[in-house]
């Protein structure tokens, strides 16, 4: 078996497609969102029953498992014995170990030998959602749901809320979830299913003495004995068809010292060197380890990067430890070497054969572990050269730049943006987008490295794509709501506009400082977001006055004023925005301001303003034909006519957003407004549609996986 992250990865599903929710809670109570109340029906019915299949998402198990027979009968004995009662508290397996003694293996292997008791399991790598040192536990929270059935129109912007859905579609589940490289019990708290019938197996280098309790079971991994190891070995040296002496095979195995990690890349080096004898390869890494004093592990890895025998790869290794990302695609690494596609893609299946890199839980793509990591940063200290590793990153800031802003412009093709382009690039290829959708999705998997490389770039004194590099960014930010991660690079990206003396960077200054606001007062850091909006404002009034820049750091103002309760000063600033788009003739503009001084003039408690203004906002949204807008528009009318004890222009407005949301599909907003509708109704006193309304957001809300199923309640 190999060490954490070093086995063969692929994704595994039974049971066909996912179509919305696939956990079934027994008693499960409701759960409320800022916009409505979710429940049964009015007489305390049961929530519809979903379709959906349940699945295993798995890493693919190692053929060569050894010796971890004790292991897995003790957590299988503890799961027989377990009798849950008390709090919906899951079953917990800790393995914990040195990297490379095989703990990432020994969960997968468990949870494929519990796929025939269990409906449903998955495997998250938390080192996929972690940046400068911190989970991202809100994104991993909806990463989960996404994986339980839950459609993302449905998963809710706010934390809070997405606590509240985690713990309603996990309640009473019967489920599996590995937790890979786990640092502290804090990162997976929240992780944890509601319910008492799920295991949980968490693997971390140090023992988590905060998971202890009497549901849980705790493994420490030691090296393999002697004669598993052997083993491992003896099926590499069978695979070869080779005649290795007994005496060669244990002297291996002795300079192995049973980390299953080293096993398998000193199987590597049998296997990719056939006509090298075994004795030699004992002599090199026993020379290795007496001369230079190394640990056993760094002996191996260390003849397996010697081994290499292509340069590319050899100098893609020394790269990786300065690449951000969680793993690394073809296109990337073309990029971080420059010299090709034929030598990136000998340089990926060398590393890969010689177990200096891993497969990718995420296909076509590998990954450096951590481990490794420290080591490829060691043989670049002592092989590399400081300028190979800044050429290499520029190359890639660039590409990284220019792949975003594709993205970007197929997701919103007419959105304000500063930084002229990045042209094409000659020495790496650009990622097809068919549609907005799978741009979303590329920014989405991505993450980890366009976040990681605004702080790169601007460490290699590349200002203007550092803050280049955030303009992109600030949709992956609306969509995700990642406020610690975007906090980090939009002040890096604010920084670096300051520091740049670019023709854009003035302008670029005012774009960053109202992206970082947003975060800030998002992210509740309001006397922050008071000074970026203010300073942002003051400088497009001397900078670009009365331009669309200029309209837009009104509108930033006018939002952080309306979400601290100042609706008087929020709309003065929607008001001079307006002006400004008017001018301009930049109708959108006109119309999202107009929507924005509607719902700010509702929230301060003045409907007759509020009314007439969404009504002429409503108008422009119909000339316009914009059907989200149309939507959003005549839902903030309908809630205005409520306010105002005005019911029949209520429900017209009601059904007027309602069409809209059907012609855009949007089973969230959809029940949204079937349950104000529902509210309306009952305090009209019409129960019978109060009931209807609410019958049809409980059926929304099945078919979106907002409300568990149930198949594996069972």
């Amino acid at each position: 078996m190999t060490g954490d992250g070093g086995g063969r990865w692929g994704n595994s599903v039974n049971g066909g497609t996912q179509h919305g929710p696939v956990v079934q809670a027994g008693e499960i109570g409701s759960y409320t969102s800022q916009h409505f109340h979710f429940h049964g029906g009015e007489e305390g019915g049961k929530p519809l029953p979903s379709s959906s299949p349940t699945g295993h998402q798995l890493p693919l198990g190692e053929a060569a498992f050894k010796n971890r027979d004790a292991e897995s009968g003790h957590v299988l004995r503890a799961l027989d014995r377990d009798e849950p009662s008390g709090p919906a508290h899951p079953l917990i397996v800790t393995l914990s170990g040195i990297s490379g003694i095989g703990k990432t293996a020994l969960a997968v292997h468990l949870a494929h030998e519990l796929k025939s008791r269990f409906p449903w399991s998955t495997y998250v790598d938390l080192d996929e959602w972690r940046t400068a040192g911190s989970v991202d536990v809100e994104a991993v929270l909806k990463h989960l749901l996404r994986r339980l059935g839950t459609r993302e129109s449905w998963l809710p912007a706010e934390y809070r809320e997405l606590v509240g859905m985690y713990k309603t579609v996990t309640g009473g589940a019967r489920t599996v979830l590995v937790l890979d490289n786990v640092w502290s019990a804090d990162e997976i708290t929240t992780l944890l299913p509601v319910s008492a019938r799920s295991v949980v197996l968490v693997v971390s280098q140090r023992r988590l003495h905060a998971l202890e309790g009497p549901r849980t079971v705790g493994l420490v991994l030691e090296p393999l004995l002697r004669e598993p190891a052997l083993d491992v070995l003896g099926e590499y040296v069978r695979n070869t068809g080779r005649q290795v002496s007994p005496h060669a095979v244990n002297q291996l195995e002795q300079l192995c010292a049973g980390f299953p990690i080293a096993l398998h890349t000193a199987g590597g080096l049998l296997r990719e060197h056939p006509s090298r004898r075994v004795e030699r390869i004992v002599a090199d890494l026993t020379a290795d380890l007496h001369e230079k004093g190394l640990s056993v592990v760094e002996a191996v890895w260390n003849a397996a990067y010697d081994a290499l025998d292509v340069a590319a790869a050899q100098r893609l290794y020394r790269l990786m430890p300065r690449y951000s990302g969680y793993d690394i695609t073809l296109e990337a690494a073309m990029a971080l070497l420059g010299t090709g596609r034929d030598d990136a893609e000998d340089a990926l299946d060398l590393l890969a054969n010689a177990s200096l890199l891993a497969d990718s839980p995420r296909p076509g793509r590998k990954r450096l572990h951590d481990l490794l990591r420290a080591h490829a940063t060691r043989r670049a200290d002592r092989h590399g050269d400081p300028a190979e590793t800044e050429e290499g990153l520029r190359r890639l800031v660039a590409w990284y730049r220019r792949q975003a802003e594709r993205a970007d412009r197929m997701i919103a093709p007419a959105r304000m943006r500063v930084a002229e382009p990045v042209p094409a690039l000659a020495y790496a290829p650009d990622i097809p987008f068919a549609s907005g959708a799978e741009a979303r999705s590329w920014l989405d998997t991505e993450r980890k490295a366009l976040y990681g490389l605004v702080r790169t770039a601007s460490d290699l004194g590349e200002d203007t794509h550092a803050w280049s590099l955030c303009d992109p960014l600030w949709k992956h930010y609306e969509d995700h709501h990642n406020h610690a991660d975007a906090i980090r690079a939009f002040e890096t990206g604010r920084d670096a506009a300051r520091r740049d003396g670019s023709a854009d960077a003035a302008k670029a200054l005012i774009r960053m400082r109202c992206q970082l606001a947003q975060a800030l007062w998002k992210a509740d850091r309001p006397d922050e977001a008071d000074t970026e909006t203010h300073q942002a404002l003051r400088s497009a009034e001397s900078v670009v006055p009365g331009t669309k820049l200029h309209a837009s750091a009104l509108e930033f103002r006018g939002k952080f004023l309306a979400s601290r309760r100042r609706p008087d000063e929020a709309v003065s600033n929607f008001e001079r925005s307006r002006a400004i788009h008017d001018a301009v003739g930049n109708p959108y503009g006109v119309l999202l301001q107009g929507f924005l001084l509607g719902r700010t003039l509702r929230a301060a408690g003045r409907p007759d303003e509020a009314g007439a203004e969404l009504e002429t906002t409503l108008g422009l949204a119909r000339e316009q034909d914009h059907t989200r807008m149309i939507g959003r528009t005549a839902a903030e009318l309908g809630r205005t006519h409520r306010d105002a004890g005005r019911p029949e222009q209520a429900v017209a407005a009601y059904e007027e957003a309602l069409t809209q949301e059907r012609r855009r599909k949007s089973t969230y907003d959809q029940a949204v407004l079937h349950e104000e509708l529902a509210a309306l109704a009952v305090e009209t006193g019409d129960r019978e549609t109060a009931r209807e309304h609410r019958s049809s957001a409980e059926e929304l809300r099945v078919r979106a996986g907002a409300e568990p199923g149930p198949e594996l309640g069972t």
